[in-house]
């Protein structure tokens, strides 16, 4: 299985004045199985940004796209009615039991704002078939309502795992736009919670962006067994790269023994765009 991470795509004015075509015909010269986008493909979550960000999407060859939100993607009241008109309307997973919720603002009052969807939270399951394997992608929405920081709630993954216990699959990979294992300066508040999650549910690995930089981490449970590794990928497309450059990410031969990882860097030249690539594995 050939995976493609892509992250921060940012469109709007943090979204970089580089041609994006070369950038496409770069990564549609790999071979992906499944393209994984961890969010935070608009700078304010407006909808000529998500429509932007849905023309760059729809130009890859590869035809399974799995996007998450980020948490630039979730400034506007309409942000997850925008995510289900231009990036993906899937059947979302609510909690069963609204009143415990403690995720703030995770649904807008009917008495504040007209919207079709009062719910807020993007968490769904994709299955995909390849080669035979039956690969379950669970896409976990890890962004607090206007703010930077991150917070997941009991409720929603309780739910999602009850959700995976009607679904057969082989190996189970999970989208989170906030790091679990690093931190920042807009952290995933609960990671724990989210990490033991993981582990419960014997997820292989978790992708993920949010700070630009590239980091490729492994965690085992010394107490009760597990271990899963966690890819961070850096911005695609954005001007706010201070600790490294704008990249991508392919995982050929995913959690195989001839598994090789290559991280793409791109630098913007007068003459289009400069490629230079990182072999981590193989």
């Amino acid at each position: 299985m050939n995976l493609l991470h892509i992250s921060d795509l940012h469109f709007g004015p943090y979204h970089w004045a580089a041609n994006d075509n070369i950038v496409l015909e770069r990564l549609n010269g790999f071979a992906a199985d499944i393209v994984l986008n961890t969010g935070d493909m608009t700078s304010d979550s407006l909808q000529v940004e998500f429509q932007e960000a849905q023309a760059f999407l729809e130009k890859l060859t590869c035809k399974n796209v799995v996007s998450i939100m980020g948490n630039h993607d979730k400034y506007s009241k309409r942000s997850h009615e925008m995510f289900r008109e231009y990036i993906f309307d899937g059947n979302f997973i609510e909690p069963k039991d609204a009143s415990i919720v403690k995720k703030r603002k995770i649904f807008i009052s009917p008495n504040t704002a007209r919207l079709n969807d009062y719910f807020t939270d993007v968490n769904y399951l994709r299955l995909f078939e390849i080669s035979g394997e039956k690969i379950l992608i669970v896409c976990v929405d890890t962004n607090l309502f206007q703010s930077d920081s991150g917070y997941v709630d009991w409720q929603i993954l309780a739910t999602l795992a009850d959700e995976m216990t009607n679904v057969t699959y082989d190996r189970a990979l999970l989208l989170a736009h906030h790091s679990v294992l690093s931190t920042d300066e807009d952290p995933l508040i609960n990671s724990k919670r989210l990490t033991d999650f993981i582990l419960e549910q014997k997820i292989q690995a978790t992708f993920c962006g949010h700070t630009h930089e590239l980091d490729i981490l492994q965690v085992s449970d010394v107490i009760n067994g597990g271990k899963f590794r966690q890819f961070m990928c850096g911005s695609l497309s954005s001007v706010n790269i201070p600790r490294d450059k704008n990249m991508f990410c392919t995982y050929e031969n995913f959690g195989t023994p001839d598994e090789v990882i290559t991280v793409t860097r791109m630098i913007p030249t007068s003459d289009g765009i400069e490629f230079s690539e990182t072999v981590l594995g193989g």
